[in-house]
């Protein structure tokens, strides 16, 4: 009975291309039994053998790749390559040699502390990996991956071994499973007969040609080049595909190859490869945020705040002294000096009466203005370096501050300098689309000669500090305040037509008000029906992430009071 309740299920599930039935290890009292009164016997039932896990290789794809090359359909095939689209060291190679990869590999389960490649044998497959994690090692059992707390692990999308099978040479080190995970092998013998060797070394030939052209390594010799192209992975990024979250403290330098291909009606373009260099910066800790955020705010509410600034500006204790030594004067004095002036100018005399316009008077002989005393916002604070804040307006935004074109190197800017002088700050890595070339920093260290550390020496790049860049984006948010206020006030607005068909609004996740940070609503208790995106930080909690600060401001009327007419161009 137990036997063909497990064929049913496995029967129903095979329908589900990203589940199988697995026995989990880590159990919690999944057994239980009781006691058959007409067989007179206990019966047990483990509740684990219909457990499903997601994230395993399809049941289907594992019966594709359990048969012999020879018995696979052309149509198996494709199904097992587009399976594999997952695997991203797969997805690198060209679709041709994908195809051929999907016709020999098998699928193998191996268990934690299994010894996958020994160092110092000689290579007879090289391994995808679909699930799991392995750890790379110097010693043969594996055991000090265990040890380790930082090991250098490969994880799913990551592959190892073809260039040992490539050039036939013993391994270098040792790879050993740290969990149950899944691989897709490719053994010598179907490598070899299927021509794959020949596929490889095309794109072994192409990385060798890129190292050849770039004049950091000139002066060195085919062999040492062909060292570089065997440490060196390529690897293919699409457009806004993130590459690195942190490529300055990452143990891997980048290469930039070439760009991908970008396909058009009728048209196919070979975009130059390039990538953005980003960085996340906390606006609420920057001085010239804090001091911006707080003069917008006294715009809200129309009478000056309570804000509590370390070092108060000169002429805000300059009028505090005036305050409180002269309490009470009359002005009138000098607004009469002023007016006899503006009489004199025009020709008239004390007995006339004249219209002055309103901007013919200084303000501050304008009439009589009531002090205010200073308000507080009702709304949580937070407390930074400069003072207190809104807790709403504690947000980040992301910069570019560096566009990085094919042939240069990232990581490399600061190899040769000391600690103390490094640039630790987290700067993201975003593709434009384009293929690079990963090798790990170490290795690539170790190969380096005298010549080529005097030209790294000279390669240095200075990125803008978060101050200066926070100072940019309120440069950048204010003009295009005021941009499009200007073309709303030149512009005539369209006018509608009587009947305008009803259309249904589509239902979706974005909406602009999400990355818009607006101060004006900083009292209102209702809470936003839109989602509002939240950027992790290391080792401290997430942030907000805009993109423009809806700010209160002076009407454009005011500040441009020949155009106060709309459809006026200047």
């Amino acid at each position: 009975m137990m036997i063909r309740v497990c064929k049913m299920f496995r029967q129903g599930l095979r329908g589900f291309r990203e589940y199988q039935i697995i026995e989990n290890p880590h159990r919690r009292h999944p057994v239980f039994s009781f006691w058959d009164k007409k067989k007179q016997g206990r019966i047990t039932f483990d509740t684990m053998d219909f457990v499903a896990e997601s994230g395993y290789f399809p049941l289907k794809a594992i019966e594709i790749a359990q048969k012999k090359p020879s018995w696979r359909t052309d149509q198996e095939i494709q199904i097992l390559c587009n399976t594999l689209q997952v695997i991203g060291s797969y997805r690198n190679y060209s679709h041709s040699l994908q195809l051929l990869l999907a016709k020999v590999m098998r699928f193998e389960r191996f268990g934690r502390r299994r010894v996958i490649i020994k160092k110092g044998q000689r290579s007879s497959s090289f391994y995808f990996i679909y699930l799991g994690r392995v750890a790379v090692t110097e010693d043969e059992d594996g055991s000090s991956a265990f040890l380790d707390p930082h090991p250098l692990l490969l994880h799913k999308g990551d592959c190892f071994g073809e260039v040992s099978l490539l050039s036939s040479s013993v391994r270098k080190a040792t790879v050993v499973c740290m969990e149950e995970t899944e691989f897709l092998v490719v053994d010598k013998e179907d490598f070899i007969a299927n021509k794959l060797e020949q596929e490889l070394k095309k794109n072994a030939n192409h990385q060798f040609e890129f190292f050849r052209k770039m004049d950091l390594f000139q002066s060195w010799s085919d062999e040492k080049v062909w060292e570089l192209v065997i440490l060196g992975k390529k690897e293919k990024f699409s457009y806004g595909q993130l590459i690195s979250k942190d490529f300055v403290n990452l143990s891997s330098i980048v290469f930039i190859c070439k760009g991908l291909k970008t396909t058009f009606i009728k048209q196919v373009k070979q975009d130059g490869g390039s990538c953005e260099v980003l960085r996340l910066i906390d606006l609420g800790a920057s001085p010239s945020y804090y001091k911006w955020i707080w003069q917008h705010l006294e715009l809200v509410y129309d009478r000056p705040m309570k804000t509590r600034f370390k070092e108060p500006s000169p002429v805000e204790r300059f009028k505090k002294f005036q305050i409180k030594s002269y309490p009470v004067q009359d002005f009138s004095a000098l607004k009469l000096q002023h007016l006899q002036k503006a009489w004199e100018q025009q020709g008239t005399s004390f007995s006339r009466k004249i219209n002055t316009s309103e901007n013919s008077l200084p303000k501050t002989l304008g009439p009589k203005i009531e002090s205010r005393r200073p308000h507080t916002i009702k709304c949580p604070m937070i407390n930074t370096k400069h003072g207190e804040l809104p807790k709403e307006a504690a947000v980040g935004a992301y910069m570019k501050i560096h566009t990085v074109e094919e042939g240069e190197i990232i990581g490399l800017h600061q190899i040769l300098l000391p600690d103390s002088e490094q640039d630790r700050r987290p700067l993201i890595l975003m593709s434009l689309g384009t293929e690079v070339i990963r090798m790990r920093k170490e290795k690539f260290c170790e190969l380096i000669d005298s010549e080529v550390a005097e030209k790294l020496s000279k390669f240095k790049i200075e990125y803008p500090s978060d101050e200066d860049m926070c100072q940019k984006f309120l440069m950048e948010n204010s003009w295009n305040i005021f941009r499009k206020d200007l073309v709303h006030l030149l512009v005539k607005s369209r006018q509608i037509p009587p009947f305008t068909p009803i259309r249904h609004k589509k239902k979706g996740v974005y909406n602009p008000n999400s990355l818009t940070l607006n101060l004006c609503s900083f009292n209102k208790k209702t809470k936003p029906h839109y989602p509002i995106f939240m950027a992790p930080q290391k080792c401290l909690p997430p942030l907000r992430v805009v993109q423009a600060i809806t700010a209160p401001r002076y009407k454009i009327q005011e500040l441009l009071p020949q155009y106060k007419n709309a459809g006026v161009l200047i």
